[in-house]
This record gives structure tokens, sequence and C-alpha cells, in this order.
């Protein structure tokens, strides 16, 4: 079996090792869009706008029916 002879290569190894792990466990840079905190905030003005579009179609629709009926009432159809 052979032996390396070199006594400072241990050293230089180890060394490799270590800088080759710190690379490894560098977290990446994260963008203010990829934060959590900013995915919830999004989620919640989605949900918010959402929720105003539906009440607003609701309200309409409800508008809608009673103009209707009025019409028909004063137009003598519905007595």
């Amino acid at each position: 079996m052979a032996v390396v002879r070199d006594p400072a290569f241990w050293r230089r190894f180890s060394m490799a090792v270590h800088l080759d792990e710190e690379a490894q466990t560098a977290r990446p840079e994260l963008k203010h869009s990829d934060s959590w905190l900013a995915r919830q905030q999004a989620k919640r003005s989605r949900r918010t706008c959402i929720c105003w579009i539906f009440w607003l179609c609701f309200l309409g629709l409800v508008a809608g029916i009673v103009i209707v009926i009025l019409y028909l009432k004063a137009s003598g159809i519905l007595k």
C-alpha cells in the first residue's frame, strides 16, 4: 500500500474538503419576492380583491333582479 510522502498533503486535502463543504452549505441570497412573508401578503391581497369583486357582482345581480321586478310590476305584467 502506497503512503503519501508529501507531509503537507493532508493539510491541503483537509483545507480543500473544508472549502468545498463551505461552498455547498452557503445559502443562496433570497430575493424579496421569494420570501414567505411576501407570498403571504400577495395571497391576502389577491383574496381581498376577489372578495370585493364577488360582493360587487352579487349586489349588481340583486339590483338587476329588483329593477326587472319593478319594471314588470309597473308595466302590468306582474299584478
